[in-house]
């Protein structure tokens, strides 16, 4: 099992094509975002309803997390609940053709609500979990059902995971919300680091152009009560360079309670910003 996820994380690695523009996907999670949105296969606290389903088999025994991100193009406020093998989230997104085009397909200003439940199940006795987020969309005055739907293998090396985002891809009006498949690999390079890398299959509208991400980032545990982070991630669909970089980390305040902050900056072409949150795991 260690030789195919090293082999796996090689073969991820350096297959991430060159960075140019292009907007990150929707700023979820403070967390995440930390680690320039290197996430799929870390998910496993309060915002694995979001990231991958599935990381919910994986994860603690009781996760949360209420945070914020504001960028400079989008913006995205999250709320989740989750506990194995059942989570619940509300999040609202608002961004310019980062993630929606109308039918013509110009660039568009749009906010969209989804609310949803998350269910999860493992397979077998070798870490093979599968997961899948239903939940409500509102925008643009209209309101249609969708889904996120994922899969996760863990082993004692690190994990891998994929994601299909927006499953049904709805019509919310005259926007539509574009289906997103997106895979990452986790390796755990020490008991208190852990690298990662996401890559996305799918490309999908910007204001500058189409947009395809691709991330990389760490998340250390070097005390008891801090965590460090730090990240990038491009567009693998663009030709300008414009790579955002990012710093975070959060800090225990009291029991299982933490704080969460994140920066990200980089090329004015980007989307830099920042993000707060609050967060805990039993």
């Amino acid at each position: 099992m260690k030789s195919r996820v090293a082999a796996l994380t090689f073969a991820l690695l350096v297959s991430l094509p060159a960075p140019g523009f292009a907007q990150s996907a929707p700023p979820i999670g403070v967390r995440a975002a930390g680690m320039g949105g290197a996430f799929t296969a870390v998910a496993d606290d309060g915002t694995a309803s979001f990231w991958n389903p599935a990381g919910l088999a994986s994860g603690a025994f009781v996760g949360g997390a209420v945070d914020f991100n504001s960028l400079d193009r989008q913006s995205g406020g999250f709320a989740g609940l989750v506990t194995p093998p059942l989570g619940f989230c509300y999040y609202r997104t608002t961004s310019t053709g980062s993630a929606a085009s109308n039918r013509n397909g110009a660039v568009v200003n749009q906010t969209v609500h989804h609310a949803g439940a998350t269910l999860v199940q493992s397979i077998g006795d070798h870490g093979l979990a599968v997961g899948s987020t239903l939940k409500f969309v509102h925008g643009d005055g209209a309101s249609a059902f969708d889904a996120d739907a994922g899969v996760m293998l863990s082993g004692a090396l690190g994990q891998i995971g994929l994601t299909v985002h927006n499953v049904f891809a709805p019509d919310l009006g005259d926007l539509r919300l574009e289906r997103r498949v997106r895979a990452g690999i986790a390796v755990h390079a020490t008991q208190t680091v852990t690298v990662a890398a996401d890559v996305e299959f799918t490309t999908t509208p910007s204001p500058s152009g189409d947009w395809r991400d691709a991330a990389a980032g760490v998340e250390a545990h070097p005390w008891t009560r801090v965590w460090l982070r730090s990240g990038i991630h491009w567009n693998t669909a663009g030709s300008t360079a414009a790579p955002i970089g990012t710093v975070g980390g959060s800090l225990t305040v009291y029991g299982p309670f933490r704080a969460d902050a994140q920066v990200s900056g980089g090329s004015k072409d980007g989307d830099r910003g920042w993000g707060v949150g609050l967060s805990f795991v039993y």
